[in-house]
């Protein structure tokens, strides 16, 4: 009886062991080396993690040794305590349960435990192996002569590449310790969201966008160039499907008196440049670069104008707000540090989602349906008309329909605190678990 308690205890001090090694393959591979050299800095008073930092392949090399080591002895064992009995069938038993102690209790439980907490067991972990890379030290060399040899002298040493999230935590850090202002750190946080967004989250959208139609005189062009004080204007036939090019105001402001009499707009546009929605802004300004346009319309998939997007609309996703000539002050949307959700504040109902985040910390995620409050708070509503009066909350907001004509104008948002909204379930058309309109 003691016997078999014994081989229990060495199988599972075996899988324990797997475990270790297992876990510690996922934290050394899960911490940049960047931030080994980081923690480094800050805690001289331990030994084992410049050791971290100049012997990151020779752990790594250190643990798969062990780690396919204690596997093979555990497999091993496994069978022969199952031919004690189980015989004939000894190999098929000891195959079947090794395998899934050692997948379940040896490899994903102890990988996904120890990515999660890397950092905080980085010391301890990295203190056993150093003891078993000096063990183990003459396999070790053997193996890491073999790296070299096959895959170069410098492949066993190289990093990495830095991955976005790596920069991020550098940001983070640099924000933290307040070595950069929060102006660069928004403009760090830019670039880096940079190439994640798709031009329907910038866009001006379709109800929004001013156009000259093909057969206007020249004063009604006038009339529009002066009260919107745009550069450049698509000319349509029919509707914005019916796009037939883009005119730039200075091309017309020195029309002579006779061109102004019979004016015909389809003489000075250019043609037009389209791109789609889903397409990211990083590559539609590269295509705007290089066809040298500054206004592209924008589709949707079927084919529809859906919006039309400027090289300042995506260079104010990096700089932030440019404020030009034409550019009110009250236009200019500025973050606002004095903002009380628990008093509520007061937005455009096209404010973009991108904007509210940014400039009042109020995060609704995106999504293929919508890229502005107006476009979540119709999602919401569903099948309902919106009407002034409505609120809708989400996720601890209440949002308040101020001014609905043929759109959501304006919106109040409101903090609701932690209070639970209680209403008739025959009188609440929710869409969602998380959202109810009175």
């Amino acid at each position: 009886m003691n016997e078999q308690i014994l081989e229990i205890v060495i199988f599972f001090f075996g899988i324990l062991v797997s475990a270790f090694f297992s876990g510690s393959e996922a934290a050394l591979i899960s911490i940049p080396i960047k931030r080994v050299k980081h923690m480094v800095e800050n805690n001289t008073k331990s030994s084992v993690l410049p050791f971290l930092a100049s012997h990151q392949s020779e752990l790594l090399t250190t643990l798969l040794i062990g780690n396919n080591f204690v596997n093979i002895f555990v497999a091993s064992y496994a069978t022969t305590i199952a031919q004690r009995y189980f015989e004939n069938d000894a190999l098929s038993y000891s195959v079947g349960i090794t395998t899934f102690l050692i997948l379940i209790f040896g490899e994903i439980i102890p990988k996904t435990f120890m990515r999660n907490h890397a950092e905080r067991l980085v010391i301890p972990t990295v203190f056993i192996l150093r003891a078993l890379y000096y063990i183990l030290y003459p396999v070790v060399f053997i193996f890491m002569f073999i790296i070299k040899t096959v895959l170069g002298e410098n492949a066993a040493l190289q990093e990495r590449m830095i991955t976005k999230d790596d920069i991020e935590f550098m940001v983070g850090e640099a924000e933290k310790e307040k070595t950069i202002d929060s102006k660069q750190i928004d403009l760090l946080t830019s670039i880096l969201e940079f190439p994640t967004i798709k031009v329907k989250d910038i866009m001006t959208p379709r109800t929004s966008v001013h156009a000259i139609k093909a057969d206007a005189v020249f004063d009604e062009i006038g009339a529009l160039i002066k009260d919107v004080q745009h550069s450049r204007y698509p000319v349509f036939t029919e509707d914005l499907d019916s796009v037939i090019g883009l005119l730039h105001v200075k091309d017309i402001i020195f029309a002579s008196f006779a061109e102004r009499e019979n004016f015909d707009v389809t003489k000075y546009i250019n043609e037009p440049f389209y791109v789609y929605e889903h397409m990211k802004i990083q590559a539609v300004f590269d295509h705007m670069n290089k066809k040298k346009v500054h206004l592209a319309l924008v589709k949707d998939e079927n084919g529809l104008m859906v919006g039309i997007v400027t090289l300042e609309d995506i260079m104010e996703e990096i700089f932030g707000e440019i404020q030009d000539e034409h550019d009110d002050e009250e236009d200019i949307i500025q973050k606002d540090d004095s903002a009380d959700l628990e008093k509520g504040i007061v937005v455009p109902g096209a404010i973009s989602l991108r904007d509210l985040d940014s400039e009042y910390d109020i995060h609704i995620p995106l999504n293929d349906n919508y890229s502005t409050l107006r476009g979540f708070l119709l999602d919401m509503l569903g099948n309902n008309f919106p009407k002034k009066g409505d609120v809708l909350f989400w996720d601890g907001l209440s949002f308040e329909l101020l001014q609905v004509e043929d759109e959501i104008e304006e919106v109040k948002i409101e903090s609701t605190g932690d209070i639970e909204i209680e209403e008739d379930e025959e009188e609440k058309p929710t869409l969602k678990e998380d959202l109810a309109i009175n």
